[in-house]
């Protein structure tokens, strides 16, 4: 029998930082978030004009890379920290770090790390560094939450929990999840695996304004408004299915059968199962999300002008 893996729970304004950069060139990625366009136009407006030009055009391939240094940084309690270490450790100890999990290292590290380590920096103070405070306590809330229940629950349920739908699977080759809490990019989990570690930026959708019944009810109610979404379900409800499986019961394009199941696995209602790659192996009905919906709808009705 496989031996589960660790859980490393922590808060860090850096991971944050991360994900805010993140969500903001990623556009592609952007209609599935919670902060929309209007969030992207007003910090754009925020940038100076010369900065706003250059991230119109960034890439940055390296965010996966980032967030397991981060992970693996003994100086990460301020994102000014961070930023000090990132500038001032050779390119030898950052291949040090980084080669007993990556496969592939290229050899210009120091260049990566100082583009990275511009970047971040000059998002840090034209953005993040403003920040309202209230989002940072909620994330080290949340991170402090599952810490607890991380003493009652088994890592793939603990990690199912915070991801609200993702199962990574024990495997003999993983060692530990770490799992970090994330607003920017919520409902999105971040997720990225390693050679026997995985890192996991986990949604926390309320960190800005506090709970919503409205803002979970929402995305369940639009896809039990889908009749492939519906059809997906009831397949799912008979047995564990594979992409292609679930494609020969809905006759739709991969690429829409995987679209539908993405909405789905962010509105908590099926699970994606991983297995030491981001590609899932799998997905199962989650048969809680029908004892939660009726819970949901009638918070929902008697908070009146609150709901939303």
């Amino acid at each position: 029998m496989t031996k589960t893996y660790s859980i490393k729970i922590e808060y860090s304004p850096v991971y944050e930082c991360i994900a805010s950069f993140y969500a903001y060139i990623n556009r592609k990625e952007g209609k599935n978030l919670y902060l929309d366009n209007d969030w992207r136009d007003e910090t754009a407006r925020r940038l100076p004009p010369s900065f706003a030009a250059e991230l119109a055009d960034e890439r940055w391939e390296v965010l996966h890379r980032i967030v397991l240094l981060a992970a693996q940084s003994p100086a990460k309690t301020s994102v000014e920290q961070f930023l000090d270490w990132l500038g001032a450790i050779p390119a030898g100890e950052i291949y040090e770090r980084l080669a007993p999990w990556v496969s592939a290292i290229p050899l210009n590290l120091g260049e990566i790390r100082d583009r990275s380590l511009s970047l971040l920096s000059r998002w840090h103070e034209h953005y993040f560094a403003a920040l309202e405070p209230q989002i940072l306590d909620r994330l080290a809330a949340s991170a402090r939450r599952f810490a607890r229940m991380a003493e009652q629950m088994e890592p793939p349920e603990l990690v199912e929990e915070a991801t609200n739908g993702i199962r990574i699977e024990p495997t003999d080759h993983l060692q530990q999840v770490v799992l970090a809490p994330q607003y920017h990019c919520a409902p999105t989990t971040i997720l990225d695996f390693y050679r026997g570690i995985a890192t996991c930026l986990y949604p926390v959708a309320d960190a800005a304004a506090g709970p919503d019944p409205l803002r979970e009810l929402l995305p369940l109610a639009q896809c039990l408004a889908d009749e492939k979404r519906l059809q997906i379900l009831r397949c799912l409800a008979e047995k564990p299915c594979t992409l292609g499986e679930l494609q020969q019961q809905v006759s739709l394009a991969k690429s829409t059968v995987h679209h539908h199941i993405s909405t789905l696995r962010r509105a908590g209602m099926i699970r994606a199962h991983f297995a030491d790659s981001t590609t899932a192996i799998g997905y199962s009905l989650r048969e809680r999300f029908l004892d939660r919906l009726p819970e949901l709808i009638m918070t929902f009705l008697s908070s009146g002008g609150n709901g939303r």
